[in-house]
């Protein structure tokens, strides 16, 4: 077979007539497109980009029209409209884990699970309550804003309007939040999710029997919820989500549109279009975080030629009565196919059949092993 830029190789192993021995694992190609690691790339909506000197990020936000990114260092940057400040930083913030771009506001977390916000208060939202200490999560909707503590409980503040800041009694276990709009999700650890607030389009109409999620957004009118399977589930008034769609491994979603990142670092995006924010940009490269506002995407790029993903592991290699075998920790979507040649000089692999990944690990077997010396190797594509 022919290797191509999203074929990866790991595990070369020789087998002679008793003994197999592993001689080491590599990567002979790179998934992605060349680009800045850490880099933020955005379209649609007419607003500023980043800024050009913006690298080393570890999470984006977008909201309404701002967006916050996290950097290693643990500092803020945010841009977009300030008309409420929004995006003025407040002086010395650092130790930040965690950032939520609320309507017109923005919040951190840092280190120590405390919650600061800033930008509009009109309905008292950046006035983080006393008792919001030992945080571990936090999400912010159009005025009110989820925590997740460290006891899997939640705790909410700001407009209360349409009772979004009303959790339910009783409500344990969570492990994510969500808040957007007018409306709270919040996700269990048993993969089952509550909803609570407006209603009007049926944002919190959870559909009966929705269970192994993963992860949670949406937008002012809808719902999406992420399952461990890496499929998509939408309730309320929500942009049709493609047949078929399979792999993925985050979700964000705008006004109208929505972007999903697939387990290779690809992007598939739907919705409205009508001021761009579906006109994914050309060499794109790896992505590894995805943020949506009211009519424009965020990527965060963080693959490049020469940080390519690290090789996957073979293991439980065994050699019987003729027949060679070897596991693979196999990936959903993904194709595995075992390779052997004579000589490790030679240029030139034999290929026996591809085996798709189901996300589980992989026995792969050859039942001619016979020769007295054979090398062997797992593509992955």
């Amino acid at each position: 077979m022919n290797a191509s830029p999203k074929t990866r190789s790991g595990g070369l192993l020789v087998l002679s007539i008793h003994v197999i021995s592993v001689l080491g694992l590599s990567a002979l190609a790179c998934l992605g497109t060349p680009g800045n690691p850490g880099s933020i790339v955005s379209w649609g909506g007419g607003l500023p980009g980043a800024p050009a000197s913006l690298t080393n990020i570890t999470a984006v936000s977008a909201a309404l029209d701002h967006t916050l990114a996290l950097r290693s260092d643990g500092t803020v940057t945010a841009w977009g409209y300030n008309f409420d400040g929004q995006c003025s930083i407040p002086s010395g913030l650092s130790q930040v884990v965690a950032v939520s771009a609320g309507a017109f506001f923005s919040v951190a977390l840092t280190a120590d699970g405390n919650v600061v916000a800033w930008g509009d208060d009109q309905f008292n939202q950046t006035e983080v309550p006393l008792g919001a200490t030992g945080v571990t999560a936090v999400s912010a909707g159009r005025g009110h804003v989820l925590a997740l503590k460290a006891d899997h409980t939640v705790a909410a503040w700001g407009s209360d309007a349409y009772g979004q800041s009303d959790v339910p009694t009783g409500l344990n276990n969570v492990v994510a939040v969500f808040a957007n709009w007018n409306y709270s999700l919040a996700l269990r650890g048993d993969g089952t999710v509550v909803a609570w607030g407006v209603d009007d389009a049926g944002q919190t109409d959870v559909p009966a029997g929705l269970s192994s999620v993963s992860a949670l957004t949406g937008n002012m009118e809808y719902c999406l919820a992420l399952k461990k399977d890496g499929t998509v589930v939408s309730w309320g008034n929500a942009p049709t989500v493609p047949a078929n769609l399979s792999g993925v491994t985050a979700l964000a979603a705008g006004e109208d549109h929505c972007l999903a990142l697939k387990s290779d670092g690809t992007v598939v995006v739907w919705g409205r279009d009508d001021s761009g924010q579906l006109d994914l940009p050309a060499n794109l490269g790896k992505v590894s975080s995805l943020g949506a506002g009211w009519n424009y995407s965020v990527a965060l790029v963080s693959g490049s030629v020469s940080s390519p993903p690290p090789p996957f592991n073979l293991t439980n290699v065994s050699w019987s009565g003729g027949t060679f075998s070897v596991s693979v920790a196999s990936q959903s979507s993904h194709n595995y196919v075992l390779q052997y040649k004579e000589l490790l000089n030679d240029a030139n692999w034999t290929s026996l059949a591809p085996v798709a990944g189901t996300g589980q690990p992989l026995r792969l077997s050859d039942s001619n092993a016979n020769s007295g010396h054979r090398v062997y190797r797992v593509q992955e594509f």
